[in-house]
């Protein structure tokens, strides 16, 4: 192969896989998004999360020991 054939093989697949990342960037892009917005939201959320998880958990029962003395 000629230095001309090997550099318009090397152009050739430079121009395909440019070509799919033109093709496939909205799909990337997108994905990207919505995980920076997933962990916004999560990050939002988390204290009305822990607040309502504390409303939530039961009070613990007294501890009775008077048992223990007779």
């Amino acid at each position: 192969m000629d230095p001309g054939a090997v550099s318009a093989l090397i152009v050739g697949y430079i121009a395909a896989i440019s070509g799919v990342f033109l093709l496939y960037s909205p799909l990337i892009v997108l994905a990207v998004v919505l995980l920076l917005a997933g962990g916004l939201l999560q990050l939002l959320a988390w204290p009305f999360l822990a607040l309502i998880h504390k409303l939530r958990r039961k009070p613990e029962p007294p501890q009775d020991t008077s048992w223990l003395l007779h």
